[in-house]
């Protein structure tokens, strides 16, 4: 997801895949530039006149240059202002928020001393407490520059090294791929912060714990930067490399239009491109957005785009926030099939220049808003979007709160009152050392729910894999490959079953789709290292690495 300056929506992510934005009410009042320059004039101290007006020009347009994200040009503004005027409170507090931008947090509580909070529109303080909390969150980290140089990835001690290297991978194939859609490059080095945990993102951000753990908001892209909580942050992972790219998608986003795209079009082109670091973007629904999306059809119950403001992760429950990301991504998929690539370069282009999103998407489409709405809606149910059963039952993120079997978290969900008693039976079966008395309970717990169910039949194909029954293992797993983007228990179980009878091709297949959700489990690496290795991939020495590695931290 994206967060917002103080003005707009900034955008922030889910497991959902995406995320979107936060206000920041009290950080960064852009829009108050009339005051800001009257707050210079009274401040600056340099007589009248030419001088004076001209100090408080350079601060006005440094403000707009640092809000829109053009970092270059703000840095060289700013450095202009400092230099003619460097006692005054604005141009300590615009070199402070360009050291903030610039993940430079002790500089900015050093930078900030002596000015009280209410200074410069009352945004010092809220600046000063922003800056001291990012510095004790990333007390300790150190940091690596991904291979084609273009991020800086930060990250504390521990696990998180497993994923860096990664991390930086995704992120170069992002680059290049989007640099090609929307026709931009950043020109200088992307801060990236792994978080560890929840709490973190709050105290980095202006979203509290309680919106992050209703929303199942995972990263956010904000200030500048890329913040995500890591995958071992959360108990079973979530598409965390899908996620790195929904948040690069909003940093270019902003920089392309100067930060003047609303949520819902922030979004949509989010969570539409947010595979492009490993394909094309085929608009194409998981299971359970697919579920929401038809179930508010039927009930004429969509989110209205305006309710998506200011930010996805102020929506009621993780579910709200699903449903609204499957509207916005339809909606620019549907636009994008329209008018391609250089229909989406049009539009935003426009409306950095001033005109209205829905304007500027329609006029790119050759249409009016409303006939276009219209349109959208009615490709919706002639696509005929199936409530496919159990797809309400995907994995939600689940932050972890700490050490604990999680054997049976989310039985609770299965309706058939047998079935999850059966399925409970199984899961202390299993914890205990006895998988093949837990198989016989999972068997009849699947009977009693009815085939295809993900989580009996994920706990089910699991045991098969212990007790070396691989292929009635594969036989269950495969089919849950495409219900549930959440769940890494099926390619896992396949990964492992697949390499187990010597089909190492099949097996990398699996252990990549796991490891886009569960990159700290050393099955999912030391599987796909044994693949690799087998097939002479290029990778294979890197998840050896992360194999060793993990087995000696566990």
């Amino acid at each position: 997801m994206m967060a917002s300056n103080n003005n707009r929506p900034s955008r922030v992510v889910s497991s959902l895949a995406s995320t979107s934005s936060s206000p920041d009410g009290a950080v960064f009042a852009y829009l108050r530039l009339a005051l800001m320059s009257l707050a210079v004039m009274l401040a600056v101290g340099l007589g009248h006149g030419a001088a004076q007006a001209n100090v408080s020009e350079n601060a006005i347009a440094a403000a707009r240059t640092l809000r829109a994200w053009q970092f270059t040009d703000a840095r060289g503004r700013i450095e202009t202002l400092v230099a003619k005027a460097p006692k005054t409170k604005t141009s300590r507090y615009l070199q402070a928020e360009l050291d903030f931008f610039d993940g430079k947090y002790a500089s900015v509580v050093h930078g900030l001393e002596g000015l009280d909070d209410d200074d410069v529109e009352g945004n010092v303080g809220s600046l000063r407490d922003l800056a001291a909390s990012s510095l004790q969150v990333t007390k300790g980290f150190t940091s690596e520059v991904s291979a084609g140089g273009h991020f800086r990835i930060f990250y504390g001690p521990g696990k998180d090294k497993a994923i860096v290297g990664l991390t930086g991978d995704v992120l170069e194939a992002a680059y290049e791929a989007l640099g090609d859609d929307l026709g931009h490059r950043p020109d200088h080095q992307i801060r990236v912060e792994l978080l560890g945990k929840a709490s973190d993102l709050a105290m980095v951000s202006t979203l509290t714990e309680a919106e992050i753990e209703t929303t199942g908001t995972i990263a956010l892209c904000k200030y500048g930067k890329l913040m995500v909580v890591s995958p071992r942050a959360t108990l079973f992972g979530y598409p965390w490399m899908d996620t790195l790219t929904h948040e690069y998608v909003h940093y270019i986003v902003t920089q392309i239009s100067h930060d003047k795209v609303p949520v819902w079009l922030h979004e949509g082109l989010a969570r539409y491109l947010q595979v492009r670091w490993r394909g094309k973007a085929d608009g194409k629904l998981t299971s359970y957005y697919e579920h929401l999306l038809s179930e508010a059809l039927k009930k004429n119950k969509l989110i209205g785009f305006d309710k998506m403001h200011p930010s996805m992760a102020k929506l009621p429950s993780q579910e709200a926030a699903a449903l609204a990301f499957a509207e916005v991504s339809t909606m620019v998929a549907y636009v994008h099939q329209s008018i391609g690539e250089d229909g989406l370069q049009r539009a935003l282009k426009a409306i950095r220049q001033g005109t209205g999103a829905r304007k500027a998407v329609a006029q790119a489409m050759n249409t009016q808003w409303d006939e276009l709405e219209r349109d959208w809606i009615r490709n919706l149910k002639s696509a005929k979007l199936q409530s496919k059963r159990f797809a309400e039952r995907a994995r939600r993120v689940r932050f972890r709160k700490g050490k604990g079997d999680a054997n049976n978290v989310g039985v609770e969900a299965i309706a058939n009152k047998k079935a999850e008693k059966y399925t409970r039976l199984g899961g202390m079966l299993r914890a205990s050392g006895k998988p093949a008395a837990a198989a016989v309970e999972y068997e009849k717990a699947l009977k009693h729910s009815g085939p295809g169910d993900p989580l009996i039949g994920a706990k089910l194909s699991r045991v098969y894999l212990e007790l070396g029954r691989h292929q009635e293992a594969i036989a269950l797993a495969k089919p849950l490959l495409a219900l549930d983007e959440m769940d890494p228990v099926p390619p896992t179980t396949l990964g492992a079953a697949r390499l187990a009878i010597s089909d190492y091709a099949g097996a990398s297949v699996a252990f990549e789709l796991a490891l886009r959700i569960s990159p700290f489990d050393s099955q999912v690496r030391c599987g796909l290292a044994e693949s690799y290795e087998q097939l002479k991939h290029k990778a294979a020495s890197r998840e050896r690495v992360a194999c060793e590695y993990l087995q000696q931290v566990r």
